[in-house]
């Protein structure tokens, strides 16, 4: 209280001569003055903080923050002491209104504006503002706060660090706090999973309002709101107040967020463009390292993730910013140890076209290649990605082309290796080391059973192998059928090899012709046109 009305007495709007002359009436002093001075007296009889009510101490100070009157000095030394009632642990689960209290802090810090004075002291005042926002969502009681404030916090440091005539400093610095507060924010995936909130649908949930714009400044005022707060300090924010702790809506709307800030569209300012992109990606990787495997419980952000995350990273692939293809990188890592269950055709997409394809830039071909090898060390991702895609009649030979591609790339064009061969050689010699470790732990597996029950185990093993190679096989007679088929499509000698080597019944009829013009993969669209033009029986028959 007292260093709030020491940087008050400094301005003159606070400080008259006239109390060292004669009494001021309480009524002529200013309400902010009045207000502190009052809470002042009303703390004598207590010896607790907790037995006062949490309001009733914090709303001299919030409104200071709120009028917009107040210089920078005062407006961030009031800010200061909400940072150390938080910081204190004044303000805790136990308290009386304690979920009114933060959400009430945060409501206003959000939308704080206050008289300019000087280019760095303002500065200093929105770094606070950072801070107590921060503060508010790490303290105890930081999880009562509702979904819509937790957005708007999230607004706010990015609206703050997006400013260019901010410094350098600045603007990293709310970026530190907005990489932060994302990582608080998915760090509840534990307690939602544990409440099992994590599977609720969201889309019945009242939408989360952008209530909140950039910083500007009106009549010599700088102001982080443009339409959500009227600065009046009355109690329309209570709404907000008690409204339930925030959960799967407000990360729903964050990850969509980061997901929009990835996206490489068109901009008159590319600088902007790639540290907007730059940004979103980095968050990105907070958000999947943090949640981890819990956000495959999740179906909405599994969504978001399948969508609109997969889109933009696959356009940031083909970027010449070294940065961005780095960080591109890393989400899609990140993505397959998070939600790899519900990205099959997705990571088939990245293999294919980033980690697979050619470059004519060597930069980019090697971080591609640390890329694959850092996927080439997971454990039993070798003998996953043989079954799901190799032995799948509607996926393309991931593996078999995973090695082909290394060893193309082991053996140099000169006479001697570079970064790109050994980087090729290593991710060769961990493709053996999974499939080594894989049959090593199959064989302990079998012999911990032991007796009976490990020739069970062993018989069901040789079992699945027996399917898979089947599976094989038959992709392989599919795939030669479908080459014949595209080459001639109405020779008669196709459909003789065709029926050699059982992929049609000996007896030709129009049902098996059409399933299997249906069902094949890798045929051509034309040659299909072309033999079902044909004006025989069995063309018709199909149709």
């Amino acid at each position: 209280i007292h260093n709030v009305l020491s940087l008050m007495r400094l301005n003159r709007r606070y400080n008259t001569g006239a109390r060292f002359h004669r009494e001021i009436p309480s009524s002529a002093e200013s309400p902010l003055v009045r207000e502190l001075k009052t809470l002042h007296e009303d703390l004598g009889p207590y010896t607790d903080l907790q037995d006062m009510d949490t309001m009733a101490w914090l709303r001299p100070f919030l409104e200071v923050v709120e009028s917009a009157e107040t210089s920078g000095p005062i407006t961030g030394g009031a800010l200061s002491s909400l940072s150390k009632f938080l910081n204190y642990g004044f303000i805790h689960m136990g308290s009386p209104r304690a979920a009114q209290s933060v959400n009430r802090i945060c409501r206003i810090v959000t939308r704080c504006r206050f008289e300019r004075t000087d280019h760095s002291g303002d500065e200093v005042v929105l770094v606070r503002i950072l801070q107590v926002l921060l503060d508010c969502l790490r303290g105890p009681a930081g999880t009562l706060l509702s979904d819509q404030n937790v957005w708007d916090m999230v607004q706010s440091c990015y609206d703050i660090g997006r400013q260019p005539r901010l410094s350098e400093l600045l603007k990293r610095t709310a970026e530190h706090m907005l990489m932060q507060v994302t990582l608080t924010l998915f760090a509840r995936f534990s307690q939602l999973q544990a409440t099992e909130e994590l599977s609720l649908d969201i889309q019945g949930a009242q939408p989360l309002r952008d209530s909140l714009g950039s910083e500007h400044e009106v009549d010599g005022e700088l102001a982080l709101d443009t339409e959500g707060g009227d600065g009046t300090g009355a109690d329309d924010g209570l709404v907000a107040d008690v409204a339930p702790p925030y959960g799967m809506p407000c990360m729903y709307k964050v990850l969509e967020f980061l997901c929009k800030l990835t996206h490489a569209g068109d901009t008159s300012d590319q600088i902007a463009s790639e540290a907007s992109r730059m940004l979103g990606l980095s968050l990105l990787n907070v958000v999947l390292e943090t949640g981890g495997r819990q956000i495959s419980a999740c179906p909405a952000l599994v969504e978001v993730i399948q969508h609109d995350l997969s889109r933009n990273l696959l356009q940031n692939s083909r970027t010449s910013n070294l940065q961005i293809l780095s960080l591109t990188l890393r989400v899609v890592f990140n993505m397959f140890n998070s939600v790899r269950e519900h990205m099959k055709v997705q990571l088939e997409v990245f293999f294919n076209s980033i980690h697979l394809a050619e470059s004519s830039l060597p930069e980019t071909r090697e971080m591609a290649l640390e890329s694959l090898v850092e996927f080439c060390r997971e454990p039993q991702l070798m003998v996953d990605i043989y079954t799901n895609y190799d032995c799948d009649m509607q996926c393309t030979n991931l593996f078999e082309d995973m090695v082909k591609f290394l060893s193309k790339n082991t053996f140099p064009l000169s006479g001697s290796l570079n970064a790109l061969n050994l980087l090729s050689l290593e991710g060769l010699l961990a493709i053996v080391r999974s499939l080594a470790d894989a049959c090593h732990g199959r064989r302990l597996g079998g012999d911990d059973e032991g007796g009976e029950g490990g020739d069970g185990a062993e018989e069901e093993g040789d079992k699945t192998a027996e399917q898979l190679r089947s599976q094989k096989q038959h992709k392989r007679r599919l795939a030669m059928a479908a080459e014949n088929f595209n080459r001639k499509p109405t020779k008669s000698a196709t459909f003789e090899y065709l029926q050699s080597v059982g992929v049609l019944p000996d007896t030709l009829d129009g049902t098996s012709i059409a399933n299997f013009l249906l069902t094949t993969p890798a045929l051509d669209k034309t040659a299909i046109g072309v033999y079902l033009g044909e004006p025989d029986e069995l063309p018709l028959a199909c149709l």
